[in-house]
């Protein structure tokens, strides 16, 4: 435990509410959902009440969470709330419009991040970009409470670090990560019904728009950008949805001398989600910071207005300046 963080201003906030709404960014990955639950069932063993919600639905691998079946859509929540955890944000308009509209203009917000950037909303406020998730921060947060980590908190906290460190691939594992993955074993988690939730369990539609999405593969920048894109036209030819691409990027940036991998997803006309990946050479969430996004150096995404292919050439211009070097094009 680290003396400068504000154990004592959680402990207080925690202490001083007993109903709160936890909320974490559009689009929640492992981390945003894995620290919310985890998060959830700790204010929920400490007499709380508490309410999860979020601006998209819960993506089909993250449905095995506990808990994750009682996760609202935002817009179903009865508003305003005033005791509220930010989770994952790099700003508290990452949660969405719904979301920012449940928070009451006099609320008490907490933040717990772990991205660059960010931008100082929150009171208490933990933030901490060495931590490889924020499932890691809220670990912290709740050991120093003195809350005992049950099996629910243990395996919903062990997916948020699993997911962040792509299965314990990315340059963000650490020791300390590890030794806190094991911790989180001993208490509850399962890593091979995790790795199989997050990784291995697809539906024949998202098998068939993976064959889609890799038949679309464009690289540039000689190979050092690989590109996948889904159109609504080919959604509709593999009987999917957006829920059915999740992890496809992954194949973008596996291609062998590619150091930034991008998915563009048509998601309804004139609406595109970007998902970037990146080895480790080129920081992604500067480049997805240009076009209103954020995430980390490794993985960023964004949701874009306007024509599907005009908006590539626009993400594969800002990507081949990124990765030869100069500082990604602006947007438009």
């Amino acid at each position: 435990m680290r003396n400068d963080v504000p154990y004592a201003a959680f402990r207080a906030f925690i202490d001083a509410h007993d109903d709160f709404l936890i909320l974490s960014h559009i689009d929640p990955d492992g981390d945003a959902l894995g620290s919310s639950l985890g998060l959830y069932w700790a204010l929920r063993g400490v007499g709380k009440n508490a309410v999860v919600a979020n601006e998209s639905p819960v993506p089909a691998n993250l449905r095995f969470l506990p808990g994750a079946s009682g996760i609202l859509l935002a817009r179903d929540v009865k508003g305003p709330c005033r005791a509220v955890f930010v989770l994952d944000c790099s700003s508290i308009d990452r949660v969405g419009a719904a979301g920012l509209a449940l928070v009451a203009p006099d609320a008490h917000v907490a933040c717990v991040d772990h991205h660059a950037g960010s931008d100082g909303f929150g009171n208490p406020r933990l933030v901490n970009v060495d931590a490889s998730a924020t499932a890691e921060l809220i670990y912290e947060i709740l050991e120093d409470y003195g809350m005992p980590i049950t099996p629910e908190m243990a395996a919903t906290l062990y997916t948020g670090i699993a997911s962040d460190t792509g299965a314990f691939r990315f340059r963000n594992t650490t020791p300390r990560v590890l030794r806190l993955a094991a911790r989180l074993v001993e208490r509850g988690a399962d890593p091979s019904r995790t790795a199989d939730s997050l990784y291995a369990n697809k539906t024949p539609a998202s098998l068939r728009v993976l064959g889609l999405a890799l038949a679309s593969l464009e690289s540039r920048a000689e190979g050092k950008v690989s590109a996948l894109t889904i159109s609504r036209a080919m959604f509709d030819e593999a009987q999917a949805g957006p829920e059915d691409a999740d992890g496809i990027v992954q194949y973008a940036q596996s291609v062998i001398g590619a150091r930034v991998g991008v998915l563009l997803q048509e998601t309804a006309p004139g609406e595109v989600r970007i998902s970037f990946r990146s080895d480790g050479t080129v920081d992604v969430n500067l480049v997805a910071g240009r076009f209103g996004g954020g995430g980390h150096r490794n993985a960023a995404g964004a949701r874009l207005k306007g024509d599907l292919l005009a908006v590539r050439e626009s993400v594969l211009g800002a990507l081949e300046q990124a990765v030869n070097g100069g500082p990604p094009a602006s947007r438009g």
